[in-house]
């Protein structure tokens, strides 16, 4: 099972940047998450991005922006004739808030890009994708050399890039301008989780929930998010642990029986997997830092 905390390493610079690259292989993904904000913008390919409880379709002008230690996936259906091509772009968003002070209404948007629950964070470019590409590819011709790390071409770049977002996110004192579209059974269940996630026999109590059969459940989600609902379910209760080892004292038996497990040694075996450290050392290493 892949899934887990993926720190991106910085290095001391604001920003971590990946050219425009293409894969033509197929890729499953994994349910991850970073330190830092992430954007990605997709100029060819098929598949599914899952992010806040809900599933979004790669397409080609699509934009999505994932949050700090927020739980997502990119599931891109790569073939031959289909390959998946895109910009990823990873933000220190503590660097990039200095970088905006001068700026308050870019900075505001960008905090709440990076810090709101309620604002869309999956975008259609449509049409503005080739102005979006613009940009992109300007500061890609600098991002690796010492222009690229500098504060004044950062700074660019970011105003840029979030002038051009305004067209596709309200004003904070107006309600988000979203289009209405039917719930995937994916998202339903995602939403269920949040709040059940620590129960035992979740796929029984949730087939009971949507009236359908425990395999037509499993199907639907893999069918939606081209994982298994065991993977995901990990991931949620592997993170909510790690909250309880940095915030509470809580034994690790405690936390692992808090946040769903009913073993301990599978507890200890899914926590290692994704942060290569026991509980015990994870908690010990957040103390000393």
């Amino acid at each position: 099972m892949a899934l887990g905390f993926e720190p991106v390493p910085f290095q001391g610079l604001p920003i971590v940047w990946s050219d425009c690259h293409v894969s033509s292989k197929p890729n499953s993904g994994f349910y991850h998450w970073h330190q830092c904000c992430e954007i990605l913008v997709i100029y060819n390919g098929n598949g599914t991005v899952v992010m806040n409880n809900q599933t979004h379709q790669i397409k080609k002008g699509m934009l999505f922006v994932f949050q700090p230690f927020e739980i997502h996936k990119v599931y891109a259906k790569i073939s031959e004739h289909c390959p998946y091509k895109r910009t990823v772009i990873h933000l220190n968003h503590l660097y990039i808030d200095q970088y905006l002070s001068s700026f308050p209404h870019r900075r505001e948007l960008f905090d709440r890009l990076c810090y709101s629950s309620v604002i869309e964070r999956a975008f259609d470019l449509g049409n503005d994708l080739d102005f979006f590409t613009t940009f992109v590819d300007d500061y890609e011709r600098i991002a690796h050399t010492d222009r690229g790390s500098s504060q004044e071409e950062i700074t660019i770049f970011m105003l840029r890039f979030l002038s051009a977002m305004e067209k596709f996110i309200p004003s904070s004192g107006t309600k988000p301008l979203l289009t209405w579209r039917k719930e995937e059974y994916s998202e339903i269940i995602m939403n269920w989780i949040e709040t059940h996630y620590m129960e035992s026999d979740i796929l029984n109590k949730l087939a009971n929930e949507l009236h359908l059969t425990r395999s037509y459940v499993s199907r639907l989600f893999k069918k939606e998010t081209g994982s298994n609902l065991t993977e995901y379910l990990t991931a949620k209760r592997v993170k909510v642990a790690a909250h309880l080892l940095e915030t509470t004292s809580f034994p690790v038996e405690t936390i692992g029986n808090k946040v769903g497990f009913q073993n301990i040694s599978h507890f200890i075996s899914c926590f290692k997997k994704t942060y290569q450290v026991t509980p015990l050392q994870y908690r010990l290493n957040t103390k000393k830092n």
